[in-house]
């Protein structure tokens, strides 16, 4: 939530400038409006004060009735009554008049006749005051009410599902998205997991056909080969005089037979450099060496696998024993756990599956480890090659290049991959050690 902490920021100074301008609008036409008035009574003052004593009463009636105060100051500015008060009239009486907000005294040669009393409406400003900071104040809480909806409805739950396309473009069998009825983003899950299923079909379908031209390559290679060899045992025994009746090797034929033997040696040399290279470009990885917590990965594989292993019903742990920090790749370590945890769900027997880090005085090391399907003991050196398949993944969907892709990853991050059967309890477990 602190990454749109400035949004509400922002309505707050705007709802606030809004009720700052309201109220000094309000005190605008309010200043205005006592501006008026004080010209009303000092007009009503000034012709009273030119009155006989005796008649100013008569007067005041005669102005009141005689004068259209509303077409001149505004009928909000009229006063409701004006009243004469005499100096000697009773005490209640003056005593209300000094009371008063808008009271004129009536001199004549210094001394004072009376008061005028000028009483008006009750003045709505501070209601209207109050009327307006109300209103901002609620369009400020129903902004926020808006403004949190549309963080829990919309935006969080997108920026959870911003990170689904990275995680399919690392992996495509990262686990579906599980289906929503937000009616917002209900079918965009839809249209998330179809690309998911369709990338996780044109892969396999990819290894199968690099399998199948590593196979072609790997073929006419070996092919190759053979007569290659042939080749080179022949210029070998013509540069020693084999075929000569003599025996006795020729200087002509045995640079021809230098010749032959260096363009078999090209040959061959092109062969291994053309399996090298069909082998290789199957996994593409260039390590990016950062600064990472072991945590981190955690984090990364409760995200990629919590819901799919609730729902295969298999139960999993991960145990950081050592969270110190590491320099290694992040995203290199990531494809080879999750290689490996894909293994432990596909041939393991659904009992438990267990992830460990951990520390030594060498260096690190994550381990998984699973029950169920045991490789065969004379297979166990062959396990990490490119699209070797063992004898137990016969009814297992896979292409053999999961374990190979994990060891070409950390022989890149300068470690290295072992498999090995426990037992004592009965696990396979596969260990990843990378050098301080």
């Amino acid at each position: 939530m602190r990454k749109y902490i400035g949004k509400y920021i922002f309505l707050f100074l705007t709802c606030l400038f809004i009720g700052v301008a309201v109220y000094l609008f309000i005190e605008m036409t309010s200043e205005k409006e006592q501006g008026q008035r004080q010209t009303l009574m000092n007009r009503v003052a000034h012709e009273l004060t030119q009155a006989d004593t005796d008649d100013i009463e008569g007067k005041l009636s005669s102005i009141v009735s005689s004068t259209d105060f509303a077409a001149e100051y505004g009928n909000s500015n009229v006063p409701s009554d004006i009243t004469f008060v005499r100096p000697e009239e009773e005490e209640g009486s003056y005593s209300e008049v000094v009371g008063a907000d808008y009271i004129w005294s009536i001199r004549e040669d210094g001394e004072i006749k009376g008061f005028l009393v000028f009483s008006f409406e009750d003045d709505s400003k501070t209601g209207t005051i109050v009327l307006c900071e109300a209103v901002v104040v609620i369009c400020f809480l129903v902004s926020s009410a808006f403004f949190l909806y549309i963080d829990r409805k919309v935006i969080l739950p997108f920026n959870r599902l911003s990170e689904y396309p990275e995680r399919i473009a690392k992996n495509t069998d990262s686990a579906m998205l599980p289906e929503s009825r937000n009616r917002y983003f209900g079918k965009y899950i839809w249209g998330m997991n179809m690309l998911r299923d369709r990338l996780s079909g044109e892969t396999k379908k990819l290894r199968r056909l690099e399998k199948e031209q590593l196979t072609l390559v790997s073929t006419i290679a070996h092919g190759i080969k053979t007569p290659v060899a042939n080749i080179k045992l022949y210029s070998e025994a013509i540069k020693s005089g084999l075929y000569r009746d003599d025996g006795i090797p020729d200087a002509k034929d045995s640079e021809v037979a230098d010749k032959i033997a260096k363009n078999a040696d090209d040959i061959t040399e092109l062969l291994k450099e053309l399996l090298d290279s069909a082998s290789g470009s199957v996994v593409v990885f260039e390590p990016h060496v950062e600064a990472f917590y072991p945590g981190e990965l955690e984090d990364f594989i409760r995200t990629e696998y919590d819901n799919r292993l609730s729902v295969l019903r298999i139960p999993y742990s991960i145990d950081i024993r050592s969270n110190v920090l590491i320099e290694s790749d992040k995203e290199g370590l990531e494809r080879i756990l999750t290689q490996l945890v894909e293994n432990a769900v596909k041939y393991g027997d659904g009992t438990g599956i267990r992830i460990v880090t951990d520390k030594n005085d060498d260096g690190y090391t994550f381990t998984v480890s699973n029950k169920g399907s045991r490789i065969p003991e004379s297979e166990m050196p062959y396990v990490f090659r490119s699209f070797w398949r063992g004898s137990n993944a016969e009814d297992t969907e896979g292409n053999g290049l999961g374990l190979y892709e994990a060891k070409l990853i950390a022989g890149k991050l300068g470690g290295d991959i072992s498999v090995r059967y426990l037992e004592e309890t009965k696990e396979t477990e596969f260990e990843v050690f990378l050098p301080l």
